[in-house]
């Protein structure tokens, strides 16, 4: 018989799109009503936006909310297991009571669509990328009991599908970064930004002015989805599109 080590959550030709429809079946085949998995800091060097590693059973009124009010950046479970390594369990009463009020008000808000207790495994990739993975119950004793008895399988498909995004997000990353085409003063600036040179310096340098190098290292940092212009520079020289 195989074990979690053995045995995946997914099959070999599922796509993240599978990740609902099979993780949705596995939180419900134990008898838990939802589950969730988002990414709360992407990989080192790469910058890709939060809202699209999100998978989840949750009601689409709360996505909704949950998104468009950016509650990944005030949600107590999110910032704790931003602190963590083990899982954790989260919910209604004193787990709250070392948060403030604009994230106690996320939990409140989640209470009305039965989002009331959970657990969270995070989960932490070799290239500093940090998901977590979460399973939810109504019902607080009968959280505790499954997920005592199935953490192994719980760790698995925690593990798999952090997996399966971040390879389906780097996958989209690098087909974004191939058909990046910098101009010839984008490039210009990107390297002299990486030699460590100001813009003012780079305007000397190249008989612009100082807002003129300001703009094309704001397009060229735009185009490379940098962080800043020195993010967007060591990622255009990883890239080859300047030496």
């Amino acid at each position: 018989m195989m074990n979690w080590l053995e045995e995946s959550s997914y099959r070999e030709q599922d796509e993240a799109a599978d990740i609902n429809g099979r993780m949705d079946t596995f939180a419900r085949s134990l008898g838990l009503e939802y589950f969730s998995y988002l990414v709360l800091s992407p990989p080192r060097n790469v910058a890709f936006e939060i809202d699209r590693t999100l998978n989840t059973s949750y009601p689409d009124e709360w996505i909704e909310r949950y998104m468009a009010l950016r509650y990944f950046e005030v949600d107590p479970v999110a910032d704790l297991a931003k602190r963590m390594t083990r899982p954790f369990y989260w919910g209604q009463g004193r787990f709250l009571r070392r948060f403030k009020k604009p994230q106690r008000r996320v939990f409140d808000e989640a209470k009305s669509f039965d989002i009331t207790y959970g657990l969270a495994i995070p989960v932490r990739g070799p290239d500093g990328e940090l998901g977590v993975f979460n399973v939810i119950s109504s019902n607080k004793q009968h959280l505790f009991d499954v997920t005592r008895q199935e953490h192994s399988r719980l760790f698995s498909a925690a593990f798999d599908t952090h997996e399966l995004v971040m390879k389906e997000q780097l996958k989209r990353q690098e087909h974004l970064d191939a058909a990046i085409e910098l101009s010839i003063r984008e490039r210009e600036c990107l390297s002299w930004t990486l030699e460590g040179k100001t813009a003012e310096d780079i305007a000397v340098i190249l008989g612009l002015s100082v807002s003129t190098v300001n703009h094309h290292a704001s397009t060229a940092t735009h185009k490379m989805n940098g962080l800043n212009k020195h993010h967007a520079a060591v990622k255009a020289l990883r890239r080859g599109l300047i030496h």
